[in-house]
């Protein structure tokens, strides 16, 4: 921490950085590629005081930001994270009112969706098995079985870099198919409002949420280290149909390969794999679609840290 201003008191409670921040931490075991170097620096804030003294001593000493949820859709680089890393799994509260489910951006989907259905609400079963968090599911509007979650957001208050909270609302038109008016910011999500749907028949919506997470654990997807599908779907025909038919199933570089049950998913197939073997294969595949297809395959997975 030398060489770094170390308290913030921009809040009531005057907060010690020092007690928020460590130094040189490992992120392999914080993602779900099990892969990629240090951060040089990481905080878990528990609340909104919290991040916004993180924010302040972000801005003191001019170091990015990089926000981490459940790491289930990055790879982070062999060579690490600039700045400041932030975990969000302390953030994790949540409480409804009504049809409305409002949680933190830390809180997991898995909790989200248990959560909601013990409240008699229904309308997240279809994302059942799949990892990460609220915020991170915001961030990319996590889409499945033609849901696409901006469908069931009523707000999502956010942090500003400046540290200020703002709003959007469900009909801001840049949510799209795997695409939000985060990407490409550097305001942080904080909080979210989800409008669901009354059910009182919890074992039909569990059931419904337990198919859902069947049918990703049949796919192959949690056999080994990934990120679920590298690429996003084109128009026309799934990503991993093309990457099959281009003749890359089961192609490895290092260790990491072209999954056998899905052209999609990309493994550490040991546990040996580097985040460049894993960029690499992607690469590949998305140059070999490109040269038999004429199809440019957009990467879904984000690339974190040093590249």
């Amino acid at each position: 921490m030398a060489n770094v201003a170390t308290t913030i008191s921009n809040t009531p409670e005057k907060i010690n950085i020092k007690d928020l921040i460590v130094a040189q931490q490992p992120l392999a075991a914080l993602c779900t590629y099990k892969t990629g170097g240090n951060a040089d620096f990481l905080a878990s804030p528990t609340n909104l005081e919290q991040m916004k003294a993180l924010l302040a001593f972000s801005r003191q000493n001019q170091l990015p930001i990089t926000i981490l949820g459940g790491g289930s859709n990055v790879l982070i680089s062999d060579e690490g994270v600039p700045g400041l890393v932030i975990l969000t799994h302390k953030l994790c509260s949540y409480h409804v009112r009504g049809t409305l489910f409002c949680a933190q951006s830390g809180l997991s989907l898995e909790t989200a969706i248990n959560a909601s259905i013990e409240n008699s609400l229904s309308g997240l079963e279809t994302l059942g098995g799949l990892p990460g968090t609220i915020g991170g599911a915001v961030w990319g509007n996590a889409s499945t079985h033609g849901l696409q979650l901006s469908q069931l957001i009523e707000w999502v208050d956010y942090l500003t870099p400046d540290g200020e909270i703002a709003r959007i609302h469900r009909d801001d038109d840049r949510f799209a198919y795997k695409r939000s008016p985060f990407m490409g910011t550097r305001n942080i999500i904080y909080e979210v409002a989800l409008r669901l749907i009354p059910n009182k028949n919890t074992s039909e919506a569990r059931l419904h949420k337990e198919q859902s997470r069947k049918e990703r654990m049949d796919s192959g997807q949690f056999d080994h280290p990934s990120a679920g599908c590298v690429f996003k779907n084109p128009r026309g025909k799934p990503a991993g149909m093309l990457i099959d038919e281009a003749g890359m199933k089961g192609l490895t570089v290092g260790g990491a390969s072209i999954s056998s049950l899905h052209g999609n998913f990309i493994i550490n197939t040991d546990g040996t794999a580097t985040s460049k073997d894993i960029l690499k294969l992607a690469e590949l595949a998305r140059k070999a679609v490109s040269d038999r297809f004429g199809i440019k395959l957009e990467r879904e997975i984000v690339l974190i840290g040093r590249w």
